[in-house]
C-alpha cells in the first residue's frame, strides 16, 4: 500500500531541488515523502495527468523512503532555501532537515504540510526550536477530533471491504468549487472552450482512473490512514507550546473532512508567529485546486526569505505570468472607469505619453505621493499638500544600490469626491475624537524613526461625497542618477540637496497636471463614454495637448 499527495505548482526558481533518479523512483509500504519545488510555470497538469503518474507512485519497489520531485526540474536562483512537502514520517524529514542545517546554516527550511503533513511539519517544528524552519500548513489535520472522520473510523473497521463506500465520500471534497476552477483558468488566460475543454477532460477522467485511486485509498489504506491522523493530531496538540517556527497558514472554507476554518483561527491564537490566508471557496485539497498557487500565498504573506531575515529588496521575487494576469484583471476594470494618463520623461526632457521615459534596466526608486485615503501619509482635506519626513533616507537608500531616481507627481482625487470633514473637523466632534484616539492608540506609533508633524498625525479616516468620476493624472519625472555617487551622499548635506530636488520635482510636477488637465476634453467620464462608443471600448482616449 502507499499513499500519495496533491499537486503543486511553483513559481520559477526560488527553491532548491533534488532531481530525481534516472531510474524509476517509487515509495515504500505506507510512506510516500515528496519533495516540491518552484519551478518554471508553464501548463498546469489535470487530474488525467496527475492520476498517471500516481500509477508509478504508488507501486513498491522494497527500497527505503525517498524524496522525489513530480516536477520536471528547473534553474533555481542562488542561495534559494529547500523546501519539503510532508505526507511521510517524522523521523525521515527530522534527518533531512538535520542533514540540510549541517549543509546551509545560514538558510531556513520550507516544510509543506497539507492535512497529515501539516502535523508532521509542526512534530518537527516542536522537537527542532533551534531550527530556522518556515512551516506552511495547508487543512492541518489538528482538528481530526472534532471532525467527521472520527466518526467514520470505527465504522470503517466493522464494514466488510466489498462495502467500501467512503471513496465516493473522499472525491466529493476533492476538486471544491466548480464556479472557482472555471474562475482560476479564466484568470490564466484561456479560453471558454478551453476552459470546458479541460473541465471535460477532468470529468472523464475521474471514473477512468477509478482503478487507480481504489489502489491508493483502499479499505485498509483508510484506516491505517485515518489512525494515522488521530494519532498525529494528539501527539501535535500537545505540543503546540514547543512550536517556535515562522507559520503560514491556509484554511479552506469548504472542507468537507475537517473544520479547517475554525481549527485555523484556533492555531493563529495558539502559534506565536502565526499568520492565516482563508481560501473560502477551496475544498480539502487545496493544491489541487486552480487559483491556488503556493508560491503566491508564500510570497504575499512576505515569508519568502533567503536568510535569518527577510531582505525585501534582496529577497524579492517577480510576480509570474499567472500573477501578473490576476492582478491585471483588477487593476482593467479600474482603469475602465478611470482612464488614467500616464506621461514620463525621456533622458532629453522630452514628455511623452505613456511609461517610455521610466529606465527598463537596473534599480529604479519611484518617489512620490499617495492622494486622498492615503491616510499614512497626507491629513485630509487638503489636497496635493506634500508632508515630507525631515529625514532623507531614501536618497541614501538609492545610492547604496546605484538606483536611478523617478520623481512623480498625480492628481484627480478632487475629481472623484469632496471631503466634507477633514482632520481639524472630525477632532472638534467629541465621539469621533474619541475614535481617532481609541484607533490611533490601538495601532500605535507607525514612525518611530520620524520626528515632526508626520510623526505625530492621529490615523483617522475620511469623510467625503463621491462626485461623478473624473480622470487620474500621472507624471513621471525625469530619471536622476545616484549610480557612482555612493560616498558622495553619504554626506548629510549632499544627500539632503538631492533631497529637496527630489520634492522640488514633484511639486512642479503636480503643478503641471492641474494646469494642463483644464484643457482636457475628455476628463468628465461622460466625454469618455460618448468617446469609446462612437470609436470602440478599447481605443485609447485622447487628452490635452502634450
Amino acid at each position: 500500500m502507499a499513499t500519495t499527495a496533491g499537486a503543486c505548482f511553483f513559481a520559477a526558481g526560488s527553491f532548491q531541488a533534488f532531481r530525481p533518479s534516472p531510474r524509476r523512483v517509487a515509495a515504500t509500504t505506507k510512506t510516500t515523502a515528496r519533495f516540491a519545488e518552484m519551478n518554471v510555470e508553464g501548463t498546469r497538469k489535470g487530474l488525467r495527468e496527475y492520476f498517471e503518474e500516481s500509477k508509478v507512485m504508488i507501486k513498491s519497489d522494497g527500497g527505503p523512503p525517498r524524496w522525489f520531485s513530480p516536477l520536471e526540474t528547473g534553474a533555481r536562483s542562488h542561495d534559494s532555501p529547500l523546501l519539503l512537502f510532508l505526507p511521510g514520517l517524522i523521523k525521515l524529514v527530522e534527518k533531512t532537515v538535520r542533514s540540510e542545517v549541517k549543509r546551509s546554516p545560514n538558510r531556513p527550511i520550507y516544510l509543506v504540510g497539507e492535512s497529515l503533513g501539516a502535523c508532521i511539519a509542526l512534530a518537527v517544528a516542536s522537537c527542532n526550536p533551534d531550527v530556522d524552519l518556515v512551516l506552511i500548513l495547508a487543512n492541518p489535520a489538528t482538528s481530526f477530533s472534532k471532525s467527521q472522520l472520527q466518526t467514520v473510523l470505527p465504522l470503517l473497521e466493522v464494514i466488510p471491504d466489498h462495502f467500501h463506500l467512503t471513496l465516493r465520500y473522499v472525491l466529493s471534497s476533492l476538486t471544491g468549487d466548480l464556479l472557482k476552477r472555471v474562475s482560476g483558468i479564466l484568470v490564466r488566460g484561456q479560453t471558454l472552450q478551453q476552459t470546458v475543454g479541460g473541465l471535460c477532460q477532468d470529468s472523464v477522467a475521474l471514473p477512468l482512473y477509478l482503478s487507480v485511486l481504489t489502489d491508493i485509498l483502499p479499505q485498509e489504506t483508510l484506516i491505517w490512514k485515518l489512525q494515522m491522523l488521530k494519532t498525529a493530531s494528539t501527539f501535535v496538540n500537545a505540543r503546540l507550546h514547543a512550536v517556535e517556527a515562522q507559520t503560514l497558514i491556509l484554511s479552506s472554507g469548504r472542507d468537507q473532512l475537517l473544520p479547517s476554518l475554525e481549527e485555523g483561527e484556533r492555531l493563529f491564537h495558539a502559534l506565536p508567529n502565526g499568520e492565516i490566508r482563508r481560501a473560502g471557496d477551496s475544498g480539502h485539497f487545496l493544491f489541487l485546486e486552480d487559483g491556488i498557487d503556493l508560491a503566491s500565498a508564500i510570497k504575499g504573506s512576505y515569508f519568502y526569505r533567503r536568510g535569518k531575515y527577510l531582505d525585501c529588496v534582496s529577497d524579492y521575487v517577480p510576480l509570474t505570468p499567472s500573477e501578473f494576469n490576476k492582478l491585471n484583471l483588477i487593476l482593467s476594470y479600474i482603469e475602465q472607469m478611470f482612464s488614467p494618463l500616464t506621461l514620463s520623461t525621456l533622458e532629453d526632457g522630452m514628455i511623452v505619453r505613456g511609461l517610455g521615459g521610466i529606465p527598463m534596466e537596473g534599480p529604479v526608486l519611484i518617489v512620490g505621493y499617495h492622494m486622498l485615503l492615503g491616510i499614512e501619509l497626507i491629513p485630509l482635506g487638503e489636497e496635493y499638500k506634500l508632508f515630507w519626513p525631515e529625514q532623507s533616507e531614501f536618497i541614501r537608500m538609492a545610492a547604496r544600490f546605484g538606483a536611478k531616481i523617478v520623481p512623480f507627481g498625480v492628481v484627480g482625487e478632487d475629481d472623484f469626491g469632496d471631503v466634507l470633514l477633514d482632520y481639524d473637523d472630525q477632532i472638534k466632534i467629541p465621539f469621533m475624537k474619541s475614535i481617532i484616539e481609541e484607533f490611533t492608540n490601538s495601532v500605535g506609533n507607525l514612525r518611530t524613526e520620524t520626528r515632526g508633524e508626520v510623526a505625530n498625525q492621529d490615523l483617522h479616516f475620511p469623510m467625503f461625497l463621491p462626485k461623478v468620476p473624473g480622470r487620474f493624472y500621472y507624471y513621471f519625472g525625469k530619471p536622476i542618477e545616484t549610480e557612482g555617487r555612493k560616498q558622495e551622499l553619504r554626506d548629510k548635506g549632499k544627500a539632503h540637496e538631492l533631497y529637496l530636488q527630489v520634492q522640488d520635482e514633484i511639486e512642479k510636477n503636480i503643478a503641471f497636471l492641474k494646469e494642463k488637465r483644464e484643457k482636457d476634453p475628455y476628463r468628465s467620464v461622460l466625454s469618455r463614454l460618448a468617446y469609446q462608443a462612437a470609436h470602440g471600448v478599447t481605443s485609447e482616449i485622447p487628452t490635452f495637448e502634450i
